[in-house]
């Protein structure tokens, strides 16, 4: 049950008792779970002993919310095979999939000029109303994708996650929150933008090729362990249930070696760490919860901003965001700003998803945010002098974060990485950078963490 299942006017999607469905890679769009609902009511038992594999996070969302067990599967298109280093070398050619009229100025002329336009939904097909006939049309493209691209830029799914899994560089962008949702079939793999990103120029044109090669091995490995689980098979849950965790938890990494050694760091062990591999893997993982307290952390930190400087702001950039408590924060104090959630994982629909492990950093432009927020975010960084330098670039007027020392209580967090920054190395790497510590307080707990706000240096007349 591999599809996108929309027309609840023919609902003959659903299998009748002879057959045995099994759902990975499923999409519900929202007039069908509307359907879904009524079905479920006077059919209870039909989706008992079922569980299903969710392409993405408003299906799994749906699901869940019904009382049904799911799980995210994503889809079955990202498993095609990845393309020979000789027709990558050989892709010299940029594609426009799906892209209207109105967007194209938006996109880079250098990018633009040249470039081949593709309408994926209006292929024609003089020859043959065959079903073969559209399927070697759709060969044909993708053949054509994986010999000829050496960037897509596409508002189509099904044209991001087959290019995704052949190697091909590619920026998603999503126009309305239908394509939020059902792009999240993508979430953690790759950015999904918006029209607001275009219009403000947050689009990274120049992405990198990823490696999502153990991912397709997890999904293919999914989809057998369900056949034979479906058939009856005995069928190990615990290494299934693993497999699943293990996609819906996945990033990639680069095809190239993104992370830079900085041995000329001037600060001694205080997260200058030589990266000596081409992925660390993040201790701060998909599952872990977010309880009141980092709630409490979000306002710790806004009651840092005097009122003068809350009513200089417009636009607030929250990195390592999780479910965005401080934009909760910011609404219950009524400022209704510009705010932009980057994370690791997507739990929230609109985070930019970013890991600042793999040297990774959004391309936003200077001067974008009045606010920049950081909160429980530094402890993970295994860079830190690196992230912190990139954060002043963007050039904010102020700077929220909070920080638990090196050392400082005696207590550690076995998840947080080794050798953080003592308070002075923390404090110097802002000045050096051109921050000036305006506000530093501190939280009593088992371990306690300090926050503070940094103005730039201007603002404080230096």
């Amino acid at each position: 049950m591999q599809g996108w299942f929309a027309f609840p006017d023919s609902p003959h999607f659903i299998p009748n008792h002879y057959l045995l469905p099994i759902f990975v890679g499923t999409h519900f769009t929202s007039a069908i779970q509307k359907f879904l609902q009524y079905f479920i009511v006077y059919y209870p038992w039909y989706f008992e002993g079922k569980t299903i594999g969710c392409r993405d996070l408003a299906t799994l969302g749906f699901c869940e919310k019904l009382g049904l067990e799911a799980y995210l599967s994503r889809c079955l298109t990202l498993t095609l095979p990845k393309r020979t280093q000789e027709q990558e070398t050989q892709a010299t050619k940029v594609f426009l999939v799906g892209i209207p009229e109105d967007l194209l100025k938006f996109i880079p002329r250098g990018l633009r000029e040249g470039a081949i336009s593709v309408n994926q939904q209006g292929v024609s097909n003089e020859q043959s109303l065959q079903w073969q006939s559209f399927y070697h049309c759709s060969e044909d493209l993708l053949e054509t994708y994986k010999n000829e691209a050496r960037l897509v830029i596409t508002c189509a799914l099904h044209c991001a996650s087959p290019c995704l899994a052949m190697g091909i560089p590619v920026v998603l962008i999503a126009r309305n929150e239908e394509n939020l949702g059902r792009f999240s079939a993508l979430s953690g793999i790759v950015p999904i933008y918006t029209i607001e990103d275009l219009e403000k120029e947050r689009v990274d044109f120049v992405p990198q090729s990823l490696d999502i090669e153990s991912l397709k091995q997890d999904m293919l490995e999914n989809l057998n362990l369900s056949i034979k689980e479906a058939m009856g098979e005995s069928v190990d849950k615990e290494t299934l249930q693993a497999i699943r965790q293990r996609i819906a938890d996945f990033v990639p990494a680069m095809q190239s070696n993104m992370a830079e050694s900085h041995e000329n760091s001037a600060i001694a062990g205080g997260g200058g760490n030589k990266l000596e591999a081409n992925f660390i893997e993040n201790t701060w993982k998909y599952d872990f919860k977010y309880d009141l307290e980092f709630k409490q952390r979000a306002q710790i930190l806004f009651d840092l901003l005097s009122k003068e400087a809350r009513n200089r702001l417009k636009s607030v950039l929250d990195l390592g965001c999780g479910i965005q408590y401080f934009r909760e924060v910011l609404v219950e104090n009524s400022l209704n700003l510009n705010y932009y959630g980057v994370d690791l994982y997507p739990h929230k629909p609109d985070n930019i998803l970013c890991d600042f492990n793999q040297d990774n950093f959004p391309n936003f432009v200077q001067d974008s945010f009045d606010l920049v927020v950081c909160a429980g975010l530094f402890e993970y960084i295994f860079d830190l002098p690196r992230l912190i330098k990139r954060i002043c670039a963007l050039s904010p007027q102020f700077i929220l974060c909070s920080y638990n020392f090196d050392n400082t209580s005696g207590v550690d967090n076995e998840i947080w990485v080794k050798n953080r920054l003592k308070q002075g190395e923390l404090f110097d790497l802002f000045l050096q950078n051109h921050y000036c510590l305006n506000t530093y307080k501190t939280h009593k707990r088992s371990l306690p963490t300090g926050y503070f706000l940094f103005y730039k240096k201007e603002l404080m007349g230096l």
